[in-house]
This record gives C-alpha cells, structure tokens and sequence, in this order.
C-alpha cells in the first residue's frame, strides 16, 4: 500500500491519496510534502503502527523540502516509527533547544501516559493562551485524549502532538493539537449502545457523535465532542477535523457562532479516528 502526502494539510482533504504497491508493505511517500503539522505527524504514525502489528513492512519517503523534514524529526516522529521501519531521504543536522512552551511532540498516548501529557498540553495552553482562555481550551481539549485512551483503546494505542502559537507574528494567540488512535472507530463504538443500533455509515456516526447526549455506552455520557467547539468560548474561533472509517467530519464555531457541521463519505477507510483541533484567539 502506498500513502501519497502531497501539498498543505492532505488529511483534512476529503480523500487520502492511497496506491496499491508492494503486498505487505505500507510506504508513506511524503517526497511532496509542503508543509507538516500535527495531524499529519500523528496520523502517520497511527497508520503505521496499526500496519506493522498486522506484519507489515513500514517505508517513509522523507520530504524533499529541507524544512518540512527538519520539522518531522524535531517533533520526534521518525522516534516514534515502529522498529525496523525503513526512511529514505536526507534528514538535515539539527540542534534541539527546549521547546516544551510552544510544541508537544509526538507522543505515545496510552492510559499510562495519559495525565502527564494532558498536564503539559494544560501547561503550554495556559502559558501561550493566557489563564482564562488557556484553561477553557485545555477542558475541551482532555475529551480528546479521554477519547482515545477509553474508546479508541487499542494495542497499539493512539498518537498525540500539539503546537501552540504566541500571536506575536500572526495576531492570533493559537492551539493545535492532533490526537490518531487506532481503535474500533466511532461507528463501532456508538453502535454498542443499542439506541444507536440503526447508524449504518462512519460520516453519519460522526455526525451523531457531535450531538450532546450522544454515547456508545447507555450512561448519560457524550457532552465531550460538542464542547470541543463551544468550550473555548464565544471568543474563539474553533475548527474540528474528524475522520473515522469512511467518515470525514469537519465542524467549525467563529466568533458570530457555530456554523453547520458537513460530514461526508470517503473512499479510503482509516483504522480508529484521527482528530484535529484548532482554536484561536486574537491577541
């Protein structure tokens, strides 16, 4: 199988460019690559993991741009490829300074490792987004981790990486934050409760996973995924990326108010859920 990154942001496309190659080998080819973030990190290495525990060869094509390579492997992610993974390309010399206020990097996410990294994703929130916004922000941001290590729990586990902006170049004071489980999706999982027995498709469980109320499990859980967008407050602007089996979900809330949620179907299943999330505030 082979995985084609191409241009800014392929992820939040509708359709990953997927290719059939050699037979038991993943090749992620991010040769065109323009620009990495943390979706981009973490799903990679999800999609990997998941493929080499089913026995598969793994291959990384490194970015031509000197830049967006350099960027992988300050946020760790060749670290973070399973043993005997194979990188092809030039990884550029690089001297590492202390970035814990403005980068999480790739992370193994487990219940094991769950509080430390949601401390520090809380702690750079606060840092780069002040106290109040940072804490709001920091709350709807733990229904993602929460997510991955309950419903999205796997023996691979799930991926997070985060990226905070201070607004002094952008006037925007921002957080991004990506977390790729490998789990049994959101279909799967909201149809273990049986009032949600009749969901037949991912786009449409991902729908139905952005209304309050909402669970697999017949507890009154399932406020988490709307808080994701109105929890920063009505002075963020808030964009939420969902992609699970065939679904793709993209959600967003600006300033005025939330704007309609657009869910669709999708050629090419992912394992699990990968999730995005930005929030921005002006300076």
């Amino acid at each position: 199988m082979l995985l084609e990154l191409t241009g800014r942001h392929p992820l939040l496309r509708r359709d990953l460019v997927i290719r059939s190659a050699e037979p038991g080998r993943l090749v992620v080819d991010a040769r065109r690559l323009a620009f990495a973030s943390p979706l981009d990190l973490t799903a990679v290495a999800s999609a990997v993991h998941a493929h080499a525990a089913e026995g598969r060869g793994i291959a990384l094509l490194l970015p031509a741009s000197p830049d967006v390579t350099s960027y992988m492997q300050r946020m760790d992610l060749l670290q973070a490829l399973p043993q005997g993974a194979h990188v092809e390309g030039a990884i550029p010399d690089q001297t590492r300074y202390d970035r814990s206020t403005t980068l999480i990097e790739v992370a193994h996410l487990q219940p094991a490792t769950a509080d430390a990294i949601g401390e520090r994703v809380g702690q750079m929130a606060i840092r780069q987004l002040g106290s109040r916004d940072g804490r709001k922000v920091f709350k709807a941001v733990g229904e993602l981790i929460d997510n991955a290590t309950d419903h999205g729990a796997s023996t691979c586990g799930a991926f997070i990486a985060a990226q905070a902006y201070s607004g002094k170049t952008t006037g925007y004071r921002r957080l991004e934050i990506a977390v790729c489980d490998t789990g049994i999706g959101v279909l799967a999982h909201l149809r273990r409760n049986p009032a949600h027995a009749h969901i037949i498709s991912s786009a449409e469980a991902l729908e139905h996973a952005l209304r309050r109320g909402v669970s697999g499990t017949q507890d009154e859980r399932g406020n988490g995924l709307p808080d994701l967008l109105s929890g920063p407050g009505n002075t963020a602007a808030t964009r939420l990326v969902l992609r699970s089996g065939h679904g793709l979900l993209r959600a967003s809330r600006t300033r005025s108010g939330p704007a309609p949620a657009r869910s669709a179907g999708t050629s090419t299943a992912v394992q699990g859920t990968w999730s995005w999330l930005r929030v921005s505030y002006r300076s």
